[in-house]
């Protein structure tokens, strides 16, 4: 970040906030994918202010829905912080651009350390809960994607909070190696959703695996795959005396499926129904059947596969931002 500061496109938070995906975006306004990509990841060099127009007329947004200064960091000639040593909740919140009562809100959470107070009775931030606050803004911002990386997410937070920055590297780190597993299964995943609407035998590599091994490749608990059990969405064979579950090939396409279209906030109804069409041999059905409208059989899997690819590489992206973060502290 610069000594004045810098300006952040925010184009992705207002796609998500409006539920429109960039595809749609880029058509509307008629922008190449490439060029709105580089807007969407914070890329952009010199934006256009044509670009930027088109996009807040079909977003029907004012250029600060898409744009915010990000101030010069705390160490800056004219920082409160550098005066005296301390932010009041003012002064924090309008670095980090937010509302006061959002600060208020984090420390009753338990998401920022206690601020100390000064003889006048008001809280005293320092730059460690500024730091705190910037991690906060960028995890609780992301979509949800599964427990297992937001509860990871959420590691960083508390090693944060108890300033122990070794543990915050530690977890940032795994933050980002789980993040890049969770993308290559994913590219995996998207493959077979375009072999299913062809109307494909699906299977993936690799032996029988038990109930509690095909919920960790996943990223789920096991009792998510019970639930899509109970509801109709697998059934997995079963063997020995325990009549253990066992999920072969097939069953292990069929749950990435499954777990993918979850990601896309497909009803367990809409996805019972499209695997019965599918099931039956009607292809079109299992598209139609999720309840969406569609131009043709092949366009709604590949949609939902590369939704969920952009959501991923939306968090990546955010905890490159984490790691510059933690990296700054421990510097």
């Amino acid at each position: 970040m610069e000594e004045w500061g810098e300006v952040e496109i925010t184009l992705e938070q207002a796609l998500r906030l409006r539920h429109m995906d960039p595809a749609r975006l880029a058509q509307q306004a008629d922008i190449q994918r490439s060029q709105l990509n580089l807007y969407l990841r914070n890329e952009i060099k010199r934006p256009d202010l044509q670009v930027l127009a088109r996009i807040c007329t079909v977003l029907q947004c004012g250029a600060g829905d898409i744009i915010r200064f990000i101030p010069p960091p705390a160490d800056h000639r004219d920082s409160p912080a550098r005066q005296s040593g301390f932010y009041t909740t003012g002064q924090l919140a309008q670095i980090a651009g937010v509302h006061p009562n959002t600060i208020r809100f984090y420390e009753r959470c338990g998401l920022l350390s206690e601020a100390g107070r000064g003889a006048n009775g008001y809280r005293q931030f320092t730059v460690r809960h500024l730091a705190q606050l910037r991690v906060c803004r960028i995890i609780l911002g992301d979509p949800y994607t599964n427990s297992t990386l937001r509860h990871t997410a959420f590691r960083i937070v508390e090693a944060l909070r108890e300033w122990d920055l070794p543990q915050a590297r530690r977890l940032t780190d795994e933050y980002k190696r789980l993040l890049e597993k969770e993308y290559a299964v994913a590219l995996e995943t998207a493959a077979l959703l375009k072999a299913w609407a062809e109307g494909e035998t699906l299977a993936v590599p690799g032996e029988g695996y038990s109930h509690k091994e095909a919920a960790a490749l996943l990223g789920v608990t096991p009792e998510v795959l019970r639930n899509w059990e109970r509801n109709g969405l697998t059934a997995p064979s079963r063997s020995g005396t325990n009549r253990q579950r066992i999920y072969g090939g097939s069953d292990m396409a069929r749950l990435r499926i499954i777990y993918m279209l979850r990601q896309n906030n497909y009803s367990i109804a809409a996805i019972r129904s499209s695997l019965a069409a599918f099931d039956s041999g009607n292809q079109a059905g299992a598209v139609l059947a999720l309840n969406q409208p569609v131009l043709d059989p092949e366009s709604e899997y590949l949609q939902a596969g590369d939704h969920w690819l952009e959501v991923l590489e939306t968090l990546s992206r955010s905890a490159e931002k984490i790691r510059r973060i933690v990296q700054e502290l421990t510097d």
